[in-house]
């Protein structure tokens, strides 16, 4: 079976996925100088162009051993799907013109399906984990989309749609982890738990509602992800844990003691020593209970390589 390189922290792997961002923002700042004429016919040739250079630059990447190169490349022409489906759409008279985050648009909805099908065969084709960032992004640009069908959205409804968005991608990626897909399961669970903070840090914001529907969820949660990161062995669960625990809890005791008395201090010291204290009985039983969530063969029953 071949072996292929997977992406790391090094320099090259850097380069290569900040090229990568700097490609997709100068390809749509390009798209965004061309004359909106001939009902954005120049646009659509132009996003189509980019689109089958980039898949075509994939194909090759990946024929000759670039797998990096080659995946990035296919995320490339991923990233062009909304520009090539709004021209499209624009080009043969059915495109509606109502901004998509206030106004229903049905067709930017279909748009953000489509990024999202063209990332999963995208990711078919490759087997490259990163495209599974836009199927996940596409994912939550959908639910906010589909957040102002009927009569446009109000706040607590757009923080709702980011919450069970990524409740739901992060369910997908905890069925993916099961099956051991962990390194495919990776953005599902880090846009997953992206986009619910997103909502509950709106509802701590919202001047009109009780921040406490916020905080209270948050330390919740926070806690719940920091204990299971280590049994589960998810580094993007503890990150989002330790946000979630520790940032409401300097909130209440901002409410409840004065910032200027030690008192304020020595409780945001003991904060900081609870996190410090669970890292390492994580890193000393962390494994250990761990093993308590994987079942076990019965004896005598050889596993199956």
């Amino acid at each position: 079976m071949e072996v292929r390189e997977l992406p790391r922290m090094d320099p090259p792997n850097v380069l290569l996925f900040a090229g990568t961002y700097a490609l997709a923002l100068a390809s749509y700042g390009l798209l965004s100088t061309l004359p909106d004429t001939h009902d954005s016919l120049w646009v659509f040739v132009a996003a189509l162009v980019f689109l089958v250079a980039y898949g075509a630059a994939s194909w090759f990447l990946l024929r000759e051993g670039w797998w990096i190169p080659g995946g990035l490349a296919a995320a490339l022409a991923v990233a062009m799907v909304p520009a090539v489906a709004v021209g499209l759409f624009r080009l043969v008279g059915v495109w509606d013109n109502a901004f998509p985050l206030t106004t229903f648009n049905g067709w930017a909805v279909a748009a953000a399906v489509l990024t999202a099908l063209a990332g999963l065969v995208a990711f078919a084709l490759t087997r490259f984990s990163f495209l599974l960032a836009t199927v996940a992004g596409s994912l939550i640009a959908t639910s906010q989309l589909v957040a102002v069908a009927g009569h446009g959205a109000s706040g607590d409804e757009r923080a709702t749609a980011a919450l069970a968005c990524g409740g739901l991608l992060v369910v997908v990626g905890i069925f993916l982890d099961a099956f051991g897909r962990r390194r495919d399961a990776f953005w599902f669970h880090a846009l997953g738990w992206f986009s619910a903070g997103a909502g509950l840090v709106f509802f701590t914001l919202e001047p009109s509602g009780d921040p406490n529907r916020g905080w209270i969820p948050m330390l919740i949660l926070g806690t719940v992800l920091v204990l299971v990161s280590a049994p589960i062995r998810r580094a993007t669960w503890a990150v989002y844990g330790v946000l979630g625990y520790y940032a409401p809890i300097v909130h209440f005791l901002q409410q409840g003691l004065n910032e200027n008395r030690w008192t304020f201090g020595l409780a945001l010291l003991a904060v900081a020593l609870s996190i410090f204290v669970t890292g390492m009985l994580q890193q000393r039983f962390g494994a250990a209970w761990g093993q308590r969530f994987v079942r076990r063969p019965p004896p005598g029953v050889a596993l199956i390589p």
